[in-house]
């Protein structure tokens, strides 16, 4: 049986919650989806596995860093994004997107091949167990709005915000 910590970290956003192993990030949620957690675990991991309480780690340190302001700090944070081929596909894609710039669905649906796959793109971001640390808050509309975000909309602004756009 595999064993997994779960982490919690007070943040200008609120409580964070997240799942991680050996310092690599497998679920990120805010406090009032937390119920969301484990749900790419359970549905793509594939052995057995027991969650404990873990109260300090380097995504700790990682996450405060990037709240305190060094940017740079959410790409060193190692993930595994539990998902379908094409989901992982466009997370790998959204951590391409450096701190500071978004792109559109459209741009990511063509990035990763499927140029008219920006709906399908849209319903990756939708499912992406690690919000933040996978960037799906620097995608944005085709026409410069902003589109939505699992984590809430006045969150995603002030990610954007936080990141100078």
């Amino acid at each position: 049986m595999d064993i997994f910590f779960l982490s919690y970290l007070h943040s200008p956003l609120g409580l964070i919650h997240f799942i991680h192993k050996d310092n690599v990030l497998y679920a990120l949620e805010f406090d009032e989806f937390h119920h969301r957690l484990t749900q790419s675990l359970t549905r793509y991991y594939p052995t057995d596995f027991a969650i404990h309480v873990c109260e300090t780690s380097i995504i700790h340190v990682l996450l405060d860093t990037y709240f305190s302001g060094d940017l740079d700090a959410l790409n060193r944070i190692q993930v595994n994004a539990l998902g379908t081929n094409f989901q992982q596909q466009v997370w790998q894609s959204l951590r391409t997107i450096p701190a500071g710039k978004t792109a559109s669905y459209g741009q990511i649906a063509q990035q990763i091949g499927n140029k008219n796959g920006q709906r399908a793109v849209g319903m990756a971001n939708g499912k992406n167990p690690i919000p933040l640390v996978i960037p799906c808050h620097r995608v944005i509309n085709h026409n410069g709005k902003l589109g939505g975000y699992s984590g809430a909309l006045w969150r995603k602004e002030w990610l954007l915000k936080h990141e100078k756009i």
